[in-house]
Order: structure tokens, then sequence, then C-alpha cells
């Protein structure tokens, strides 16, 4: 029969597709991990937490891939594939809640990026480092 042909060609076709941008995926997502597991953000943040909260913080760690955008967001249905990140977030309460967000990602070139507080930083441990001591200071209102 054509059409159960066709219909077969077809399925195989979009099977291979789809398993070929899976793959893609998987390699992105992968080189992401790798990149955010040599920033040690979570380490770092841990480190805030015990010495500058006496543990009271939360970290929680959030990757893009596991959990739906909301359409109203700003994201582009469209380049959502494209935009992959983990996103650390330090949170307590000090009267009312209090974060610190660091978002890792990987651009469309891929080549990562690191956002403390939505401002791009050098991704090194020292310019991560001092970009958290800032927006501490900033939370708490001291001086730099």
């Amino acid at each position: 029969m054509p059409w159960q042909d066709e219909l077969k060609r077809l399925r195989a076709s979009t099977k291979y597709t789809y398993d070929l941008r899976m793959a893609k995926v998987a390699v992105r997502r992968s080189l992401l991990e790798k990149f955010a597991v040599e920033l040690s953000v979570d380490s770092l943040l841990t480190q805030m937490n015990d010495v500058l909260l006496d543990g009271g913080a939360r970290l929680v760690v959030n990757r893009s891939w596991q959990y739906e955008y909301d359409n109203d967001d700003g994201f582009d249905d469209e380049d959502d594939e494209l935009s992959d990140e983990i996103v650390y977030v330090l949170y307590w309460h000090d009267g009312s809640p209090v974060e610190i967000e660091v978002r890792v990602g990987i651009d469309n070139d891929d080549g990562g990026y690191v956002l403390v507080e939505d401002e791009e930083v050098a991704d090194s441990a020292a310019a991560i480092q001092s970009a958290l001591v800032e927006a501490f200071r900033e939370i708490v209102d001291l001086p730099g």
C-alpha cells in the first residue's frame, strides 16, 4: 500500500531527525554540566552560606531542561534548545526572602557564560567570587 509505505518512510525520517537533534542537545548539555562543575559555583555559594549565613540559607539548583518555561517569561519557544542554563540560587530569610542568583549557560556558539545577579562576569573563580561578595554587600547594604 503506497499510503502505508509513505507513512513508514516519513516515520523513519522523522525518527532519524529527532535522534540527531537529541544527540546534539545531549552533547550541549554535557558540555554545560562540565563547564559548571569546573566553575564550582555550588561550592562557592555553599561557602558563602557557611561563613556569612551560618548555614541558614538553602542552595537551589535548577537546570533549564528539567522544567518547563512559562510562555510569559520572555523565552521564545523556538530558542528553548539554545537557552540551556544551570541556575544556582542561594535563598534565605532576613525579615523577608533574599536570594543571590548565579546563571551558568552556553550561548548559541557553544561559548560559556556566567551571570551573577544578571551581570555577566568572567568565567573564573576569582571573578565569580568577587561578584558574589559584591552582590552580598549590596543585599545587606554594606559599603564596598
